[in-house]
């Protein structure tokens, strides 16, 4: 795996660390320093078991950096790995205590380096907007205007595409502890942190969304309610080192816009990424059940009926039909659907779809074409937004058809 794609799948995973700018006046929460002698421990725990799968509304390439995550999403199953008493942490008191905050420094390691991330939520803190990322080995990755760019020094090159691939489609806050309620057999493992004596509660997951397969932990302070460390495997049992090993996460109420500028040294080269879809993937795309037929039409025409199809059965609540049209999540659970997907008795529910546009970028993948292309729509709060879809042709049995791959980077808020 490239550095490139490590950083991406480094934020993706939700969080980043920058050092803050000299003078910035911002006051924050630091929630842990996490020590290495403590990870080390939790280590050995950990390789024990565990599943969750979740959400991305399928999003990023955090989730390389969803979350992760955009219209659909994955499956998220907790498992204890330990016997302990009853916690007396609970998420509703981690929701509560995360109200306040709408920005996050992350400080973490991944195979070969480090990595800082600053991430600032948007204004209703239901997902990120502004993200930067810095790696020891001179990468930067960062979003503006609804487009990501990634620096690779040693190419001198910035790789770009026309969509927020990086974030999180669950702001770590409120919306993502509520989301991680609603999984199948989810429940808290509580522990002591050896270094500090500190009772500690850990979320154990594991995700399959649009950008391939990711297990987690998620560890909360019981004092202070707040998350304070996280890793991220590229695998679904959290076997061998980390993608990522999040070791301080600091809140913050807000950052100043300059936290995010990207300082990008010499006269790089700009190079526009290929659409792609994992490989992990290929396999619950290919089944002849899913999907609709597309002879006769335009990739075009086709890419248009099947989005409308899957974001009307979003708004009418067909479950059955948005597994057929987009089955990456048809293995999910009908109450987690409900609660991350449909987003039921929700303000930002979806309520009407107003424009699918043109297709914007191609690519291709083991099954065959795919496209994305943007789509309009409308919240029950009045809010509008743009969300990229990508869209699987292939041909199966001599019949050409498509299905819906998921979320093409993060919604974009226009009104």
């Amino acid at each position: 795996m490239s550095d490139s794609e490590k950083m991406e799948r480094l934020v993706n995973a939700y969080l980043a660390n920058l050092p803050t700018p000299d003078g910035a006046e911002v006051d924050g929460k630091v929630l842990s320093n996490a020590l290495t002698t403590m990870q080390r421990a939790k280590d050995q725990r950990a390789a024990e078991t565990s599943r969750i799968t979740w959400r991305t509304i399928m999003t990023s390439k955090v989730s390389k950096l969803a979350a992760a995550a955009v219209i659909m999403a994955a499956v998220l199953c907790l498992t204890v790995f330990d016997g302990f008493t009853q916690p007396t942490w609970a998420l509703d008191e981690t929701i509560e205590a995360l109200k306040d905050f709408g920005a996050v420094h992350v400080v973490g390691a991944f195979p070969g380096g480090t990595a800082e991330i600053w991430m600032r939520a948007n204004a209703t803190k239901t997902q990120s907007t502004d993200v930067l990322v810095k790696g020891s080995r001179g990468a930067i990755t960062w979003t503006k205007d609804g487009s990501t760019y990634h620096y690779e020094p040693g190419q001198n090159t910035v790789y770009y595409e026309h969509a927020p691939t990086i974030g999180m489609a669950q702001w770590l806050g409120p919306g993502l502890l509520e989301m991680l309620r609603t999984a199948e057999n989810a429940e808290v493992v509580r522990g002591r942190d050896p270094a500090t004596g500190r009772d500690h509660v850990m979320l154990l997951c594991s995700l399959i969304d649009v950008h391939g397969v990711q297990s987690w932990i998620i560890e909360f302070d019981v004092a202070s309610k707040l998350p304070v460390a996280f890793k991220q495997w590229e695998n679904l049992d959290r076997s061998g080192p980390p993608s990522f090993d999040a070791f301080k996460v600091t809140y913050y109420e807000d950052l100043p816009a300059g936290v995010f500028k990207a300082q990008i040294p010499g006269n790089p080269a700009y190079v526009q990424k290929p659409l792609t879809v994992p490989d992990e993937n290929i396999g619950v795309l290919s089944n002849p059940k899913h999907g609709l037929a597309a002879d006769g039409m335009t990739q075009q025409q086709a890419a248009e009926r099947i989005l409308r199809a899957m974001f009307q059965a979003v708004i009418d609540g067909n479950l059955a039909t948005l597994k057929k049209l987009s089955p990456v999540c048809e293995t999910w659970g009908d109450e987690f659907l409900r609660s991350v997907i449909l987003r039921t008795d929700k303000d930002d529910r979806l309520v009407e779809v107003l424009e699918i546009g043109k297709i914007s970028e191609t690519g291709h993948s083991k099954l065959g074409p795919i496209v994305a292309l943007p789509v309009s729509v409308r919240r029950h709060d009045g809010v509008k937004a743009v969300q990229k879809m990508i869209v699987q042709f292939r041909e199966l049995g001599g019949t050409p058809s498509c299905v819906v791959h998921g979320p093409y980077g993060l919604p974009r808020e226009i009104e």
